[in-house]
């Protein structure tokens, strides 16, 4: 049972993956990316959409922007190095029961990336749901 969901699991964020954008780029340290299945981040639910993701004057905060209505969101994001440095950007998305979870936005050209903080409460409450829950990820470019 758990093998089959897990097989399912990627094979959705395989399709999902394919379905993104062609054009995931850098533009002065922001990733540019059209997410096509609703996901969260954070506490807040994120419909689907292209969205500008950067960093702002601080790695802690990032700025996540809606191309389409302009509306912005900011999250905790916690720096982390990687031992080689990202040629594409891409976003790695966890899947829970509850959904896609965006856990990680990877900026190309750097040896590092931003790690979404979930608040307490709801990290706890991920971590119960999550024991069947796998990873995977998303990009171009």
């Amino acid at each position: 049972m758990t093998r089959s969901f897990f097989a399912k699991s990627m094979f959705a964020i395989a399709i999902a993956g394919a379905a993104i954008s062609p054009s995931m780029q850098a533009q002065n340290d922001a990733v540019t990316v059209t997410v096509p299945f609703q996901f969260a981040m954070g506490t807040q639910s994120i419909a689907p959409g292209t969205y500008q993701f950067s960093l702002t004057s601080s790695q802690y905060v990032l700025s996540v922007v809606n191309l389409k209505t302009g509306h912005a969101e900011i999250f905790n994001v916690r720096p982390e190095r990687r031992s080689e440095t990202e040629k594409r950007g891409n976003l790695i998305f966890r899947n829970s029961s509850g959904g896609r979870v965006l856990s990680e936005v990877h900026f190309p050209g750097t040896d590092t990336f931003s790690e979404v903080i979930e608040r307490r409460q709801s990290a706890r409450t991920e971590t119960a749901r999550s024991a069947t829950s796998n990873s995977g990820s998303v990009g171009r470019r």
